[in-house]
């Protein structure tokens, strides 16, 4: 049942493409449903979601790579591009203007992960506008070695609190608390973990922008180190295309909270890349 979902969703995502060579532009639909307040453009910054939701009936298909190999590992594996890589594929769909419930699944162990984001406040200010969401979900790792799948330890649980603004209409701030319950699968025990996530976008012409995001533990179980990851933002017909360096190769929620595979100050980075679209 859920390998035929995402099926459906690339089938959409396939025909939407070859549909929108013909558009010039994307844009949100007038008056009947459209949102009070937007500040980021789109519903993620790298990992981290921001604020946005969508409207009522519309679809959010998103694939994402990221590269295992680190460009450290230099022309023997073409700085990383040879792979392998891990990838999530995701389908959101907008219950309400306010209201979005999403569908992923990263190759990690098999995670899916079910999630739900409501918009909770906004408060509309000429220097400091302010959207306030929060988003909750579970995670099902279901090809964990020598555990079967129904094994209650592979289940996860994870909150988070999203605070946006945005400054001068080109610089979009964004700070995530996040807890995770059962962060590691594979301790004797179950253990938890908190970050506080931020994130920094900067529009620089129209359709391009900058982010940077980090996520650090601030208690509770830590894997390795804090995810570090910056990158390249281009909005153009209904599409978002990010294209990141970054310290993580994990992609779902449940494991990018976990921590990060390599030390970003050690230049330990790999190439990833993101492809949202909006149907």
């Amino acid at each position: 049942m859920i390998r035929a979902i995402f099926l459906i969703g690339i089938v959409l995502f396939s025909v939407q493409i070859i549909y929108s060579q013909n558009s010039t532009s994307w844009k949100r639909g007038s008056e009947t449903g459209e949102l009070d307040l937007q500040l980021f453009r789109s519903t993620q910054a790298i990992n981290l979601p921001t604020a946005e939701t969508m409207q009522t009936g519309d679809f959010e298909f998103e694939i994402s790579h990221r590269f295992v190999p680190t460009i450290k590992s230099g022309g023997k594996s073409l700085w990383g591009f040879d792979g392998p890589a891990n990838i999530r594929f995701g389908l959101g769909y907008a219950v309400t203007n306010n209201l979005v419930i999403a569908l992923g699944r990263s190759n990690i162990y098999d995670n899916y992960d079910l999630t739900a984001k409501y918009k909770l406040l906004q408060f509309r200010d000429d220097l400091f506008p302010v959207l306030i969401d929060v988003r909750g979900g579970i995670a099902w790792n279901t090809d964990v070695p020598n555990r079967s799948a129904s094994n209650s330890r592979n289940f996860q649980y994870f909150g988070q609190l999203i605070i946006n603004t945005l400054i001068f209409k080109k610089f979009g701030i964004g700070v995530v608390p996040s807890y995770l319950y059962n962060s590691h699968i594979l301790c004797p025990e179950a253990q938890y973990s908190f970050t506080i996530g931020t994130y920094f976008q900067y529009y620089f012409i129209s359709r391009w922008s900058f982010i940077i995001e980090l996520n650090p533990t601030v208690t509770g179980f830590r894997q390795f180190h804090n995810p570090v990851s910056f990158g390249l933002e281009l909005e153009t017909g209904g599409h978002f295309f990010k294209l990141i360096m970054t310290n993580s190769s994990r992609l779902n929620t449940s494991q990018y909270i976990l921590g990060a595979d390599d030390s970003f100050s050690d230049g330990k980075l790999r190439f990833g890349f993101s492809i949202t679209r909006t149907i």
